[in-house]
């Protein structure tokens, strides 16, 4: 499972239309007559969050907070701007076929690595480093969370100390977002002449207090309190704007909500939905609204007899008023989802088959399936109730909302829904550890999905990638036309190739419903009128340019 996606569930337990790829931003209040706000302090960014890391190091970490932390004191090959382009970080180009960067065969891939760029020990950044990285990566001693893309390398040749050629032992298109950029599980670049020493690294110093080569060094680390960068001033870019950055660990939002109102923390990203009003109505700040690449879906088991049904699985798409749940529970931050890609993605498909709110098409539908309204005003079909579990995590404000309006939604329709949440580390555990979804144990399962800067998630519906399998596919659906243009996905570099590839799974997603699509996420960040230069991004961490950030 993709650490954004548990991390997501996590940030949902403190808490309760977009088009293109635009940011929205608006000003509470207005600022002082200085034309700033007069509890700023210049040069020091006060950032709170409910989050904190298990590690400053992503390689074995497991939480959204240690990517969007290395984002100011690490680097990766490439950063994923706010206009969903490539920035060139440790890598000088992006390979593709038409530079030479990728070989005809798909099978090589060349990087050119940035020189004069140094650790912040003063160290100088190499070729050596990228490889010692992929090794740690595929170090079974290590506990990294993910290695796909890495598992497809058969060997890295260093043709210098600044250009290596990887190799694959297959076409993988997804490659150039997977390997040490913003994929769904990102790894950093990591030093070699500090950790290659280590039979693994999951417990060594260098994870609270990280040397990189990014924009700002970790210079203290209060456990539970406070995490404090300063700029660094042998950055490859030159020395950041800001010269410091306090990012203090508050378990509340309702805490942050208050020192934001009170001009003690100048930063929050990712606030809840359900304290858009509020936060419309704070002086002095800017709220943007940032498009992510994120969907809430309900997961329907199909395995469930009831659920293998084709026909019980459009009605319930039928019966849900999403629109009218967005509002309830975002205040209409969020926007309808109809497929997998999110509007402002390449492979976005617009032309699937959509499931508007028609309650009457939906008990047209179980009528006609056999499913008849008995006297306790739930549908019964051969002596069987039509009753189904509704499975989401425990102590999340959200999740609790949208299953009691899909509850009222079905009932409405004559389907008996019982909530029966458990608590996260169940839910999303690993086959061989019992989790809920991988395991099957569940009817109907309400959780978000995030995925990286590409849009393969081919591990979710493959019939290869049942949980048992090793794979995401807990829906248990099996497609053979979807196999196939997978497929394609996966092994061709060509766009376009790709993008008629997605719009036919995406078809047969929409047409076969083995998981309703509820909502697109929009990430709600919050900040001083004064800090300049934040420009959000769509996908894995909104943070990719903190050289450029002021205030």
């Amino acid at each position: 499972m993709h650490r954004s996606l548990l991390a997501l569930m996590i940030a949902a337990a403190f808490g309760a239309t977009l088009a293109g790829c635009s940011k929205i931003s608006s000003q509470a209040g207005a600022p002082a007559a200085n034309g700033g706000n007069p509890h700023t302090i210049p040069g020091v960014l006060r950032w709170a969050g409910v989050a904190e890391p298990d590690t400053m190091d992503p390689v074995v970490g497991n939480q959204q907070i240690e990517i969007d932390l290395s984002m100011f004191w690490a680097g990766y090959l490439f950063n994923w701007s706010d206009e969903n382009q490539f920035v060139p970080e440790l890598a000088t180009v992006v390979p593709t076929t038409e530079n030479g960067g990728i070989s005809a065969d798909g099978l090589s891939i060349t990087y050119h690595l940035r020189k004069n760029v140094k650790w912040q020990d003063g160290a100088p950044f190499t070729a050596d480093d990228v490889i010692f990285s992929y090794d740690a990566v595929m170090n079974k001693a290590n506990n990294v969370g993910s290695q796909v893309g890495y598992s497809d390398i058969t060997s890295i040749d260093k043709k210098d100390d600044y250009t290596i050629v990887v190799h694959l032992k297959e076409r993988y298109a997804p490659f150039i977002a997977a390997f040490f950029t913003m994929s769904g599980t990102p790894y950093p670049i990591l030093p070699k002449h500090i950790l290659g020493k280590y039979p693994d690294i999951n417990k060594v110093d260098y994870n609270r207090i990280p040397i990189g080569t990014g924009p700002f060094r970790v210079v203290e680390y209060d456990k539970g309190r406070l995490i404090k960068m300063v700029a660094n001033p042998s950055y490859w870019r030159g020395a950041p704007k800001i010269k410091e950055i306090d990012y203090s660990i508050i378990p509340d939002e309702t805490t942050i909500l208050t020192q934001l109102e009170s001009g003690e923390q100048d930063f929050e990203y990712n606030a809840p939905a359900s304290q858009a009003p509020s936060l419309a109505d704070i002086p002095g700040i800017h709220v943007f609204h940032t498009p992510f690449t994120s969907y809430r879906e309900i997961a329907l088991n199909l395995r469930n007899p009831i659920l293998a049904d084709l026909q019980v699985r459009r009605a319930l798409a039928y019966s849900i008023n999403k629109t009218d749940l967005i509002h309830k529970i975002s205040h209409d931050l969020y926007v309808v989802a109809d497929t997998d890609q999110p509007p402002f993605l390449w492979a976005h498909n617009t032309h699937v088959t959509t499931y508007a709110f028609d309650p009457a098409r939906a008990n047209a539908l179980l009528d006609a399936d056999g499913w008849t309204m008995g006297a306790d005003g739930y549908r019964h079909k051969n002596g069987q109730i039509l009753e189904l579990g509704m499975t989401g995590t425990t102590g999340a404000a959200e999740t609790a909302n949208l299953e009691t309006v899909v509850q009222a939604y079905w009932k409405a329709i004559g389907v008996k829904a019982d909530v029966k949440n458990v608590y996260s580390g169940l839910l999303f555990a690993s086959y061989g550890a019992g989790g809920v979804l991988q395991r099957g144990k569940y009817d109907t399962g309400f959780y978000s999905w995030i995925n990286g800067v590409d849009p393969d998630d081919s591990v979710n519906f493959m019939s290869n990638e049942f949980p048992e399998n090793g794979g995401q596919n807990s829906f248990f659906f099996a497609d053979s036309k979807l196999d196939a243009a997978e497929n394609v996905a996966l092994t061709e570099y060509d766009q376009a190739k790709r993008k008629a590839a997605y719009d036919t799974i995406q078809e047969i997603l929409a047409d076969q419903v083995p998981t309703i699509f509820i909502w697109y996420t929009a990430r709600q960040d919050v900040a001083n009128i004064d800090l300049k230069g934040y420009k959000p991004a769509h996908a894995v961490t909104t943070f990719w340019n903190t050289w450029e950030w002021s205030i």
